[in-house]
């Protein structure tokens, strides 16, 4: 039987209500230029920020990014999702691949 933690430990440790939740996308960049790519990851930094979001990951042409709310105890919500994944449709520079499901970001593991 497991025990129940305190509202401290669980602040702590980000679980129950205190689970901070993003979500994962994959694109693939149109371009081999190094350039358009710090331009494009740049852009779309600065759209997650006017949504307070932040942005995380890399790649060169298969580009993995996590996208966490920018608030210590904040979540991505499914409208970030959906608006994210608009601004991306929008651009020329990069395809969608994958827009992954909003996850618990500290309980998700990465292959390496």
């Amino acid at each position: 039987m497991p025990s129940q933690r305190s509202r401290r430990l669980r602040k702590k440790l980000y679980l129950d209500e205190f689970a901070v939740f993003g979500f994962v996308l994959t694109l693939k960049l149109n371009t081999d230029d190094d350039e358009a790519l710090d331009h494009f990851i740049e852009s779309l930094a600065d759209y997650a920020e006017s949504r307070h979001l932040l942005v995380g990951g890399g790649g060169m042409t298969n580009i993995e990014l996590v996208i966490g709310s920018a608030l210590r105890y904040g979540s991505a919500t499914e409208q970030d999702r959906e608006s994210i994944k608009a601004w991306i449709e929008e651009r020329d520079e990069a395809e969608l691949v994958e827009l992954g499901p909003l996850l618990d970001l500290h309980q998700i593991e990465f292959a390496d």
